[in-house]
């Protein structure tokens, strides 16, 4: 029963091993250029407004790159969202950031009136919250939106890398606490995450809720644990 129980932890730590080297992401530095530090993906799906001082708060979002055939009609902006019981995502509300109009260096601030959950930029106002996901539209094909949150995107793909850079190591980066490095095209294209890059003031990555999968592998190794005592 023990060499059972060693075997089943060690698949275990296999699969995630190889799952891992097989999603090797590029780090900022590579997106950026060098001087960008080599901060990783951190894998989370949505940022968490971190300034909440007051009712009244605010985050800036600085337009760092582009490098796109459709650069002139991408957009750019953050959207409301809930966690379903069963950790299905359902969408609230859009409030676009960037317009295809918008150049490098560009930057807007967004509004947040936490008492009411209402954000707000340029006179447009949407119900989104402290914690939000990012989203980018795309003309290709008859059109595309793609979500931070994979689970949402038609293609399965995740189109986003997220960047802690909270320790404001890096001063081109404007002191943007979060960077989200996008890549616009179906499928994932050539995963260059370039196509659109922007940095965010006073926001942080969510976190990232328990996988089922791990719950479901948790519980089959306390179970396996529970019996080898059992059977002890």
């Amino acid at each position: 029963m023990r060499n059972t129980f060693l075997a089943l932890i060690n698949t275990v730590v296999m699969v995630f091993a190889l799952s891992t080297s097989a999603m090797a992401l590029p780090l900022l530095s590579d997106i950026l250029g060098a001087g960008y530090g080599d901060y990783a993906d951190t894998g989370a799906e949505a940022g968490l407004l971190t300034d909440t001082d007051g009712n009244n708060d605010d985050s800036t979002f600085f337009l760092f790159l582009e490098s796109a055939g459709f650069a002139q009609q991408n957009t750019f902006g953050i959207y409301g969202f809930t966690y379903n019981d069963d950790g299905s995502v359902s969408l609230g509300d859009h409030l676009e950031v960037f317009n295809g109009a918008a150049s490098p260096l560009t930057s807007a601030t967004v509004s947040f009136d936490l008492g009411a959950g209402i954000a707000t930029i340029g006179g447009n106002s949407a119900n989104i919250g402290k914690t939000f996901g990012f989203y980018l539209t795309t003309p290709e094909g008859n059109g595309y939106t793609f979500y931070s949150h994979t689970s949402l995107n038609n293609d399965g793909f995740d189109h986003f890398l997220l960047f802690d850079t909270s320790d404001n190591a890096v001063g081109s980066l404007l002191g943007a606490d979060l960077v989200v490095a996008m890549e616009d095209l179906y499928g994932g294209g050539d995963q260059d995450f370039n196509d659109m890059v922007v940095g965010i003031s006073d926001v942080s990555p969510a976190p990232v809720p328990e996988p089922a999968t791990l719950l479901l592998i948790g519980s089959g190794l306390l179970g396996m644990g529970a019996f080898r005592k059992k059977r002890a």
